[in-house]
């Protein structure tokens, strides 16, 4: 949210790539997973990348996807993203999510529905109403699974709704979600039509944010990894054989 895709394309290539001078990668941004998939499977695009947890659950939910890299990267967060006039709602999420770690519900949480990603569908959880309470809408988009999840029949479900139910309780306030498309988070925020972004994508390095807009503060990061995995769908040499030339294979994945 924070990037063009010719800025993201330079700053991947430093990151991941710096010695290889013959690489040549052309970044394509999606509003969606959904029309990311698409275009993959439409062949606009040759792969994929998603932080490892969201590759993992497509490749149990569909095994027609494989990995092609395996990128570590210095550390990269999700956090919630609120207004930049609105630091006192900023405040309330993180003294929850401290409480949350310092009782071990945010690390039952995800264990519960990370570590065995696309396994099974995850269920909606019940979100506690508190009479006269203030009602916070938080934008979540289920372009990021298992983190940030909506289920076939429109409900969000799993990780997402056990965190934001678990900060609503320790708050004391009601949490309304509001179903939006991920390249549509920041436009919902500015507009008033949220009060909270579910997610934003952050660096822990201190490096670039390319996913944090100007006018928007980030909560702590609720959730770290430090691995991105390239997938594509597979085609039938790779079906045919499971041994592979990493020579041949690095020319393949980059010289199209």
């Amino acid at each position: 949210m924070n990037s063009t895709e010719e800025q993201f394309q330079e700053i991947w290539r430093k990151t991941f790539a710096p010695e290889n001078q013959l690489l040549d990668v052309n970044v394509k941004f999606y509003d969606n997973l959904i029309s990311m998939q698409m275009a993959l499977n439409a062949k606009e695009i040759h792969e994929i990348v998603l932080p490892d947890f969201s590759a993992r659950y497509l490749m149990n939910q569909d095994s027609s996807y494989e990995s092609l890299l395996v990128l570590k990267s210095n550390g990269t967060g999700l956090a919630f993203g609120f207004n930049n006039d609105n630091q006192e709602l900023c405040d309330v999420f993180n003294n929850a999510l401290r409480t949350l770690r310092n009782n071990w519900k945010l690390a039952a949480i995800e264990g519960m529905y990370i570590a065995s990603p696309g396994k099974t569908e995850p269920s909606p959880v019940k979100f506690s109403h508190f009479d006269n309470a203030k009602t916070i809408r938080v934008a979540v988009t289920g372009d990021l699974p298992p983190i940030d999840i909506i289920n076939a029949d429109g409900t969000p479900a799993g990780f997402n709704t056990a965190v934001l139910a678990e900060i609503g309780n320790i708050a004391g306030i009601n949490i309304e979600l509001v179903n939006i498309e991920a390249g549509a988070r920041t436009a919902a925020l500015a507009s008033g039509r949220v009060d909270v972004v579910f997610w934003y994508e952050v660096d822990l390095s201190g490096g670039v944010q390319t996913d944090k807009p100007d006018g928007v503060i980030l909560s702590e990061p609720y959730y770290e990894w430090d691995k991105f995995i390239h997938l594509k769908h597979k085609d039938k040499k790779s079906e045919a054989s499971s041994t592979w030339d990493i020579k041949r294979g690095i020319i393949d994945l980059f010289m199209w």
